[in-house]
């Protein structure tokens, strides 16, 4: 069951009285039609033998259609809620000063699971879990853990680092770039370990860290392609939602190589893109509502790497790849498995690193 709110219309919806409870299913012929349906009979028996309807919300920062980041968020929590016959609501496009408001919005209507979707909700989750502690809340991508909150990542150390590894075999110019929407903890760790890839197997390679100051903004995506391009960069690693299609065409149309991100994107730009970061955000979100449904959560940052390539993982390589490049890859990835190439967050003060143990 899922509701779906813009950021005007939810505080309306707060503010309204409504027992209505809808059903929200994808129609097979598109994703993004949906059809809602009531569906009074939705509630479940908890172990104690009680009926009691489980309830997930989830703050996005962009839109459920961009392919990406969002999308994945989105998708994830629908099938949880699905699996576990739960109600789910949704609100997209919610901006950095609203982040606080939608999630203590969520915990007072009573919602068990409140998910901020991406590391920069990590503030407000702190600030907000202690006011309602019967509420668990989830930052995915975050850095936070504590009493009734925590953090779920893919190891996006892992698959950046494979992904510089593609980049430093694949570029003749020896310049590299890495494109994001905003600087922090999370966007800049994905940079570091991509940069440690890249590196480890091609010491003269330059990688450029490029900050967009939007994950959605379309054409600041392709104006920061273009200016990388125009400087010699001939490989690109992005970390972006909505404006993620404009850089990886960008990339196919100046002749350029590009790593996707977050879903396998090859087909977004065949001729470009040598392979994509899958991550899973979505099955690590259903993972954790998972317990939290079955009282088995805690409080503590929870990371599924590829040990678990149902969620982490690198997509389908490119033909252009040689067999030497997919063979460094794979030998890279069973170092990871064999726990000869570890990786742990170092971060001192101000100053974020990756290190290698």
């Amino acid at each position: 069951m899922t509701k779906k709110f813009n950021r005007r219309s939810f505080i309306g919806y707060i503010l309204a009285s409504s027992a209505t409870i809808f059903l929200l299913k994808a129609c097979a012929s598109s994703p993004s039609t949906m059809i809602l349906t009531e569906n009074p009979d939705n509630d479940s028996t908890d172990s104690s033998g009680s009926s009691k309807t489980f309830k997930i919300a989830i703050a996005l920062p962009g839109v459920i259609t961009d392919g990406g980041w969002n999308q994945s968020g989105y998708e994830g929590v629908k099938k949880a809620a699905e699996k576990l016959n739960a109600e789910m609501i949704y609100v997209e496009n919610v901006a950095q000063p609203d982040q606080t408001e939608t999630l203590s919005d969520f915990a007072r209507k009573g919602y068990d699971l409140v998910v901020g979707h991406g590391g920069q909700f990590d503030a407000a989750i702190q600030q907000v879990a202690s006011q309602f502690p019967e509420t668990f809340f989830l930052g995915v991508n975050g850095n936070i853990a504590g009493e009734n909150y925590a953090s779920v990542t893919t190891n996006y150390f892992q698959v950046g680092y494979l992904a510089g590894v593609v980049a430093g075999l694949m570029t003749k110019t020896n310049k590299v770039a890495y494109i994001t929407g905003l600087s922090f903890k999370g966007t800049n760790l994905q940079g570091r370990a991509f940069e440690l890839g890249a590196k480890s197997v091609n010491s003269s390679v330059e990688v450029v860290i490029s900050y967009t100051g939007d994950f959605n903004d379309i054409a600041k995506g392709k104006e920061a392609a273009l200016a990388l391009i125009s400087t010699g960069v001939d490989v690109i690693y992005h970390l972006l939602d909505n404006a993620a299609p404009a850089v990886l065409q960008t990339a196919q149309e100046k002749g350029i190589y590009a790593v996707g991100n977050t879903t396998d994107q090859l087909e977004l730009a065949p001729k470009a893109v040598l392979t994509s970061a899958v991550q899973d955000v979505g099955g690590a979100i259903a993972y954790v509502a998972n317990l939290v449904k079955n009282d088995r959560v805690k409080g503590e940052k929870y990371v599924l790497g590829i040990e678990n390539p149902e969620i982490t993982k690198l997509g389908r390589f490119n033909d252009v790849l040689p067999e030497k490049v997919k063979q460094k890859v794979e030998a890279t990835q069973q170092q990871m498995l064999a726990g000869e190439l570890l990786f742990e967050d170092c971060s001192e003060g101000s100053q974020e690193k990756v290190c290698i143990k």
